[in-house]
């Protein structure tokens, strides 16, 4: 389901637009694949989206950064200044507003900096 967010032929700078899979989003709880919302009975308030993608394949990975925000294309970080997750390919992004559409992206960048383009966008409505 999920495709490789890579390189493209140009290098980081110039790289493809990869799909980007939504796992799971929901208050609280950390649920299997499906993109489904669960709400164990020990969940807390704490309103999580975890996101996952699939690997960039180069010996030259830094890391990857998570962008997110409430309007399609108008993240809360500057390009460059993306959530650091390190070299991991999921993460839950927590603390989001309940009643509020988060949309996400996620971009690789190299160990000398250089970004890739954003990730296709999801998004997910936070009950």
């Amino acid at each position: 389901m999920a495709r490789a967010l890579t390189t493209g032929g140009g290098g980081w700078c110039n790289a493809t637009r990869r799909a980007l899979l939504l796992l799971v989003a929901s208050a609280g709880a950390l649920a299997a694949c499906g993109g489904g919302e669960s709400e164990p009975a020990h969940s807390t308030n704490i309103n999580t989206s975890t996101l996952a993608w699939d690997p960039v394949a180069d010996p030259n990975l830094g890391g990857y950064r998570i962008y997110y925000g409430t309007g399609m294309g108008m993240y809360l970080q500057p390009y460059g200044k993306g959530v650091g997750v390190g070299n991991v390919t999921t993460y839950a992004v927590m603390g989001l507003g309940r009643g509020t559409r988060y949309y996400f992206a996620v971009t690789a960048y190299d160990t000398m900096g250089n970004e890739s383009d954003y990730s296709n966008e999801v998004f997910k409505d936070i009950p």
